[in-house]
């Protein structure tokens, strides 16, 4: 599942169509208030993609706060915007992604494979392995 925020409602509509024509499930928000709120309530969403440049809080902020509720959390900063050397760094530090927009949807396909490559193995691992099974088989102990 892909948590989806742009403020921008034409880039955030076809993202999310886009993404869900691929097989995604995908939530979307036009500003991280509301992403923080649906974050909490969906707990299986295994990747953000969030525009960088938002008003109120940024996506870097957005990406920092929604990272201190799960660590492990992958960010995909989307931009039209150019990055300064302090935002950057902060990517790297943390291990984001960035994708410059105007971006072919096509790009924004190969990025999000191989940022969920390695949550999709685990997956197959944990399925094949009867590990999580438990999950989805709802009233079985």
């Amino acid at each position: 599942m892909i948590l989806l925020v742009d403020d921008d409602p034409d880039s955030r509509a076809l993202t999310r169509t886009f993404l869900e024509h691929e097989g995604y499930s995908v939530f979307s928000s036009g500003d991280a208030e509301r992403a923080v709120q649906i974050f909490r309530s969906v707990p299986q969403i295994d990747l953000v993609v969030t525009d960088l440049y938002m008003p109120g809080r940024s996506g870097m902020e957005l990406g920092l706060e929604l990272k201190a509720l799960r660590r492990e959390l992958p960010v995909l900063l989307i931009s039209g915007g150019s990055l300064d050397g302090e935002q950057e760094a902060g990517l790297k530090t943390e291990g984001w992604s960035f994708l410059a927009k105007p971006f072919r949807l096509t790009e924004l396909l190969a990025t999000v494979h191989r940022i969920l490559a390695p949550v999709e193995a685990r997956r197959w691992r944990e399925a094949k392995q009867g590990v999580g099974v438990e999950k989805l088989l709802p009233g079985r102990d």
